[in-house]
């Protein structure tokens, strides 16, 4: 089984779901200490006169708290003002009608306010969206013991272990928190994907823009353009493997 890892962002970029399409399953890394300013409760969409704009859920604010933990401050404002900014495409972006749909429906489809059942639920609408396999499990839900864990990069090991994955799949950004020796020890292969570069064509007076929520992308292009580019991105081994 290939696993990814990784914590719950708010409508992310196409990287993180191209992480996806190469992992069997999914873990919701949700049990760690909630960052501010962070990608789990902001992203950036198109603004024509401005370049960019960000889109968020505010969350209520409560310091030390875990991920799990976290709640969205008022969850039918956020999803109003949300679609409300999405009306920037309407009239440019040929995907509009379909992928402001899909935004919604993350909205009506969410469980409860908690912050990451609303990623989570972004997570689910888009994979339906761009028609890929998304199998996963909430790490605060599972048994696990963390109670090996003596630096970060050792999250990702012990619940790989602990779920009998045979590749661990991250982010290329994440390379020098492994330890590849441990990994080795371990039985379990290690590999990273590439930061995508997928350009496309946007009108005026629109400019693209790379690395923007995956909203933007998915607005420009049809999913199966989408898919087949990141089913098509190759991944790469641990340096401290080819040595």
């Amino acid at each position: 089984m290939k696993l990814g890892i990784m914590q719950p962002y708010f409508f992310p970029y196409m990287g993180y779901f191209d992480l996806i399409v190469k992992t069997d399953h999914w873990v919701v890394f949700d049990v760690v200490k909630y960052q501010s300013k962070s990608w789990m409760n902001r992203n950036r969409i198109q603004e024509p006169n401005k370049g960019e704009q960000f889109i968020s859920a505010p969350i209520i604010k409560k310091s030390g708290h875990t991920i799990s933990e976290m709640q969205v401050l008022d969850f039918n404002r956020t999803a109003e003002k949300l679609l409300r900014q999405l009306n920037v495409y309407c009239n440019k972006a040929p995907y509009f009608d379909a992928v402001r749909e899909m935004v919604a429906n993350v909205f009506s489809e969410c469980a409860d306010d908690k912050l990451c059942s609303l990623n989570i639920s972004g997570l689910r609408n888009v994979c339906r969206f761009l028609d890929i396999p998304f199998s996963y499990d909430v790490c605060s839900e599972l048994d696990l013991d963390f109670s090996a864990v003596t630096h970060a990069g050792q999250w990702a090991l012990e619940i790989s272990k602990q779920l009998g994955a045979s590749t661990y799949i991250n982010p290329s950004g994440g390379v020098d928190l492994f330890d590849y020796q441990e990994w080795q020890s371990a039985n379990i292969g290690i590999e990273f994907t590439r930061l995508p570069s997928l350009t496309f064509d946007v009108p005026h007076p629109f400019k693209f823009k790379p690395n923007l929520s995956i909203i933007d992308t998915l607005m420009w292009n049809k999913p199966e353009t989408v898919v087949e580019y990141l089913q098509n991105l190759p991944t790469f081994r641990h340096p401290d493997a080819l040595q």
